[in-house]
């Protein structure tokens, strides 16, 4: 976690597996975005910008929840859904000020949901949306149906069943983000001192709060979702997949 121009930053910074995370890392993530919310309201802040280190999050780390679902029961995944992984959507919901998603790389599954659930997107050139999820034979587990649903129902079923990759001006086009230019972080912290600018950190905090209600999916949806995805999670079928995509990444090594 760091600042800089009006903003504070919070980095994913796992690049040996792509910003892939896992429930632990989850946890760890909810500490530092409330730390930052913390931050940002003490330092009078604009905006909580959320980036990766190379990617932007590839999605869920698949050796830890191939284990998961090899080991523990449907109920057991539903409750680290619902409590670790979907807590992080829950520290976006609450932050004190604006959210911003800097994606100058990857954002897959999780890493997508993670974006949708910001205030604010920017692509850069090099980043991308991909739902990711219906591909590994599971739901999007952490609110990224009802988020692309609000944000661009006519594009729901084809990112979903295609498995499109959301450059820069695909992106803009089906209102997902905005352009990043000349880079999504340059963009992100251009419009933090906007914001700045315009209305100041307490009064971003009361439109931040009074957008997310109007568009924050209903917490009966994160609650079925993490029924839905505990059944299948633990799945012959996501087990096979599981054990076909790790298995051709360790004969590639």
């Amino acid at each position: 976690m760091g600042s800089q121009d009006n903003a504070v930053l919070v980095t994913l910074d796992f690049p040996e597996k792509r910003n892939a995370l896992n429930a632990d890392d989850a946890v760890d993530l909810v500490d530092v975005l409330r730390r930052a919310s913390a931050q940002a309201v003490e330092t009078q802040a604009a905006a909580v910008v959320l980036t990766g280190n190379g990617a932007f999050c590839s999605g869920g780390d698949l050796p830890y929840f191939a284990e998961v679902g090899a080991t523990c029961s449907a109920d057991e995944v539903r409750g680290t859904v619902y409590t670790k992984m979907q807590d992080v959507m829950r520290a976006l919901r609450d932050c004190a000020v604006p959210t911003i998603a800097a994606i100058d790389g990857p954002a897959i599954g999780l890493g997508m949901d993670l974006a949708l659930g910001c205030d604010m997107r920017f692509i850069g050139p090099q980043g991308y949306l991909m739902q990711g999820w219906a591909r590994a034979g599971l739901i999007a587990g952490t609110g990224g149906v009802g988020f692309l649903a609000r944000l661009a129902p006519q594009a729901f079923w084809s990112l979903t069943t295609e498995q499109h990759k959301v450059g820069m001006e695909a992106a803009v086009d089906s209102g997902l983000g905005e352009q990043g230019e000349p880079d999504a972080m340059t963009a992100a912290l251009r419009r933090a001192g906007h914001i700045a600018e315009v209305m100041g950190s307490a009064v971003a905090g009361h439109y931040a709060a009074l957008y997310r209600q109007a568009r924050w999916p209903d917490e009966s949806e994160f609650e079925a979702s993490a029924r839905i995805q505990g059944g299948l999670i633990t799945s012959e079928r996501f087990r096979k997949m599981a054990e076909r995509v790790l298995g051709t990444a360790r004969r590639d090594r």
